[in-house]
Formats: C-alpha cells, structure tokens, sequence
C-alpha cells in the first residue's frame, strides 16, 4: 500500500510540474496599423478581445517590428536575429519579399526557430496562418522550407501570403507595385496597332504585315494578362502539414477555419505544454471576411477585416479560459509592421492607420516600424501596465526560450532580448541599447537607448523618397537605388519627446555629434558581427511559373482542389 501511495504522489508532481510549464499563444496580424486598435487610442473600430488583452497584462508602447516587410520581419519574429543573419534581406534593387510560391528560397534550415527550442523541452508545437517564409528548394514537393521544418509539428495555412489576386476577380498584386502597368501596356498595344496602319497607309509595309503586328500586340497582351490569372493557382494555396488541400484558397471564411484549427490545438494539447503560432492572414489586401462581418465597422473593408481578426483572438482567449489554461498563458499580440498607407482599391483606401506617427508599411519612419503589441501572462505579468521602453519583436524567441527553460543556440549572434524583466518591472530600462532598423541589405536608421536618463535618440541615414507632398511611394516605398534620398549628416530625433519625426537636432549641436559618435560606433560593430551567408531572396524571386520545377499543385495538371469549409466557429454579431 505504501509503494501504491508514493507511486501516485510522484505521479502527481510530475503531473503539476508538466502543468506548471507555461502555455505560449503568439498572435501576429498582417500590415496592422498601431492606430487600428482601441487600446491605442482608436474609437471607431471595436477590438474588445485585444483592448482585454492590454488590460490583463502590459501594452508596449515603443515596440519595433525588425524589418518593415513582411518575409524579413517574420523571419527575424521566429529567429530572434536580425534577418541580414539568415540571408532574408535581399540586396537593395530586389524585393524584399518572396511574390510567388514557385521562387526557390526561403528559411535555411540551420536557422533555430522558437518552436524547435521549445519542443526540445516537451512542448507541442504549430502554426496557423500565413508563413511567408519559402517552400520548396528543388522539387515541386521537397518542402524545403515548409515550417514543420522548421519545429512545428502541426501547420494549417498559407505557405505564401493571401495577396490582391486570391480574392474571386481581385486585382494584381504586380499592379499595385506598377500601377502603370495596364494603362502602359494598353498604350503599348495602340502604339504598335497604330504604327502597323501607319507604315502599311505610306507602303512600308504590306497590309498583311500589318495585320501581324496587330495581332502580335494583341496576343502578348493577352499572354500577360492569362499569366498574371494563372498566379492566382500558383500562390493562393492551402495546405494542412504536407498536404495541398485548397488551390486556390477561398478565402471568405478563412479566419473562421484558421480559428477553428487553433482551438482544435489547444484542445488536443491541454494536458501538456503548447505553442500556437497565430498568424493572421488578415489584414493584408485581398480583405475579406465572414458575412457576419460584412459591414460590421464604420471604416469599410478594412474595418471589417480588423474586427473580424479581434473576433478570432477572442475565441481562443476564450477557449484557454474554458479549460483553465488562461493564467498560465503567455499571450503576446502585435504586427509584422506598420500599414499599406498606399493601398487602395476603387477608390477606397484599404490600408490601416498610423497614428500620430510620420510614414507606413516599407519604410524605416516610426509609422512603419512601431507596431500595436500586447502581452498577457496573469500568473506573471501585473495587469494593465504601460511600457514606454523600446522593445522588439526580435524578443519574443529569447523571452519564450528563458520562461520555458528552452536553451538558446550558443553558436550564433541573438539579437533579441529576454523581456521578463521589463514585462514584471524588476527593470526599468530597456535591454536593447541599439538597434538597427534595415531596408533590405542596408541599415536606414538607428536607435539608441542610452544607459542613462530617460531619453532615445534615432537616427536616419537614407529616407524613402516620397511623392510630393505625400508620405508614400508608387505602390510601395523601396530600397533602389533612386527610390531612397541619403541623409548627410544623418537626421537625427529625440524619439521620446519627438515620436512624430518633425524636429531633427542641428547637426551643429554638441549633443548631435556626441549622439552620433556613439550610434556610427555601434554600426560599425554591428556590421562586423554580421557573416555573409546565400542570399535566399534573389533574382529567382521573380515568378517563374512552373518553369522553375518547384511550383507546388494538387491534382496535376489543374492545380485545383477543394476542403469541407464547414466550421465550429463561425461568428454571430
């Protein structure tokens, strides 16, 4: 009787110690403006379940995204480091992003993710979502880059992004980037139609060499036009673990099943330690949502999109607190980066909004990079507490790691910080002193947090060169070469009392050249830390169809296939 006695009460400390580990939900929205949620000072749009979020635990009011684009960002959200260390920031005249699923490239392998760390010490580990982050390497199905790669076991989502195109007759993603684009080819087609009648009129040519010409134009303008609808079955796939299981996605009632699957998780997991990595397709263009939600906010698609994406959070905050998993979950919410200031469709502006601050989505001014972000632990983190600290999504993997007792890759550089000292206020400074704030290859700005005093200081070395009297670019602000302006001397703010960016320092001030001698220091150090490592984001970033033998399909030849859309959860407003 007596063994039988000691045998359950061990059986019952390793029961409370396995439930003693805590829980890690990360929710990461797409292009989310700092402006777009009521905790932040937003009084139209109802975000509830993030604003209660915010009140249970900490808002950050001075947390940085590592890049200002999606696939670099995302890339250092996983890894902790900079993404110039994992060949995920692309040289300054090419995109900044993967575009097409049929790229070769994406996260190498022998970069360590949160999610490997964590399952190293038990952890049940998956990614709901949008991943952004490659595919496939050489074959159409190697999977190369796929995130059960990459230490989660369990994924359900877009291998790409939900982009313009994926919505049924949405427009082109190539079109925002070139807006001209139709209008160029369309004059293109009536210069050649018309030089074709011309040159036949005065006997240059024959008529029927005219004729040919005409067509010619005609068909290649077709041709482009069939290829720019065929990327729609290229990129806008589905996918549970390995398998394609939508192409292409319908994408009304996605946040509905991507929640649905989320809360399946964390059911079939509840008895052991879990990571779900949220990761919202929304509220990056195509806008979409459930019919429930149609209409729903006062600020049109967008709106809608935003509240459709609190009501998600709100179901899984809501089934943690159902199984009494809630105090013991870290729950951490914010943005890739800022919002698409230059999206708009039919005249409707389909972009977030930046608050107070200069800029959006693509460039290195705040409003690009300072992102809405929220965390909740209730067993560890004092509730409703403000943060005016800079801090970093870089964060989150080394915060998650040192609460797990996860340990870090001691044969790298990891460029976040442990959190848990600012986030229980047994700190009061931020971890970070510097960081460096990159367009692609090249770092556009810093920011310096001195060990001392209360002050943060950025500076700006090259600015994204704007339309005139605007704050945004054709499309989207790049790093080319003629589509940046250098700053020299640098512009240099008081980022505490000058969060808009409106009054740079003279750089004749004595505190300007003490301030910047720090920062040019730290730049060079920085940039003696970083190896050259393959570049995953080069000229083969550019779609080349099936072609390129990695585009991924189900049902070949028609790449197209369908799941039961049926939900669980499906919202009632």
């Amino acid at each position: 009787m007596s063994w039988l006695v000691l045998a359950l009460v061990a059986f019952s400390g390793v029961t409370c110690h396995a439930q003693s580990k805590p829980n890690f939900v990360l929710f990461l929205v797409d292009d989310l403006g700092i402006g777009d949620i009521g905790c932040f000072g937003n009084k139209t749009i109802k975000t509830p379940n993030v604003d209660r979020l915010a009140a249970e635990g900490a808002r950050l009011d001075h947390n940085l995204a590592p890049e200002s684009v999606c696939t670099p960002s995302r890339a250092a959200f996983v890894t902790g480091r900079y993404p110039i260390r994992s060949g995920l920031a692309s040289n300054p005249d090419q995109h900044r992003m993967f575009l097409y699923l049929s790229a070769p490239g994406g996260l190498p392998q022998n970069e360590t993710t949160f999610a490997e760390v964590l399952q190293d010490v038990g952890y049940s580990t998956a990614m709901v979502g949008k991943w952004h982050l490659g595919l496939n390497d050489k074959k159409s199905d190697d999977y190369h880059f796929h995130p059960m790669r990459h230490g989660f076991q369990h994924f359900y989502g877009l291998p790409l992004t939900n982009l313009r195109e994926c919505e049924i007759g949405g427009s082109n993603l190539v079109e925002l980037v070139f807006p001209r684009l139709r209008g160029n080819l369309m004059y293109s087609l009536l210069f050649a139609s018309l030089t074709g009648i011309l040159c036949c009129s005065f006997g240059l040519i024959s008529k029927r060499s005219a004729i040919m010409l005409c067509l010619l134009a005609g068909l290649g303008f077709a041709g482009l036009r069939l290829l720019m609808k065929l990327r729609t079955h290229g990129t806008c796939i589905l996918m549970r673990d390995y398998e394609i299981v939508e192409q292409p996605v319908l994408l009304e009632n996605l946040t509905a099943r991507f929640t649905d699957y989320a809360i399946d998780f964390i059911e079939q997991n509840q008895q052991k330690p879990f990571v779900l990595f949220m990761s919202y397709a929304k509220v990056h263009t195509a806008l979409f949502t459930t019919k429930p939600f149609e209409g729903h906010s006062v600020h049109g698609r967008y709106g809608d999109n935003v509240e459709e994406m609190d009501w998600s959070v709100g179901e899984i905050m809501k089934a943690l607190d159902k199984l009494g998993l809630k105090k013991n979950t870290f729950a951490y919410f914010t943005s890739d980066q800022g919002p698409h200031l230059e999206e708009s469709l039919y005249g409707e502006y389909q972009g977030g909004w930046r608050g107070i601050y200069t800029g959006g989505k693509g460039q290195s001014w705040e409003g690009g990079i300072r992102v809405p972000t929220v965390v909740s632990w209730p067993a560890r983190i004092p509730k409703g507490i403000s943060i005016s600290e800079p801090t970093n999504s870089l964060d989150v993997f080394p915060t998650i790691a040192h609460i797990a007792g996860a340990p870090i890759p001691n044969d790298r550089i990891i460029d976040g910080k442990d959190l848990m000292p600012l986030l229980t206020q047994q700190q009061k400074v931020s971890p970070h002193e510097f960081m460096f704030h990159y367009c692609a290859k090249e770092i556009h700005a810093v920011r310096y947090r001195p060990r001392d005093g209360k002050t943060t200081w950025k500076a700006h070395f090259k600015t994204p060169k704007w339309i005139d009297g605007t704050q945004v670019c054709y499309g989207l602000c790049l790093c080319y070469e003629g589509f940046s302006v250098d700053q020299n001397p640098p512009l240099l703010y008081d980022i505490t009392t000058d969060p808009t960016e409106s009054h740079p320092l003279d750089p004749n001030d004595k505190v300007y050249k003490k301030v910047l001698q720090s920062i040019n220091k730290a730049v060079d150090d920085h940039t003696r830390s970083i190896d050259e490592v393959p570049n995953q984001l080069d000229n083969n970033n550019w779609w080349r169809g099936g072609f390129s033998g990695v585009q991924p399909c189900c049902n070949p030849p028609f790449c197209s296939c369908s799941e039961d859309g049926k939900t669980k959860h499906y919202p009632e407003v």
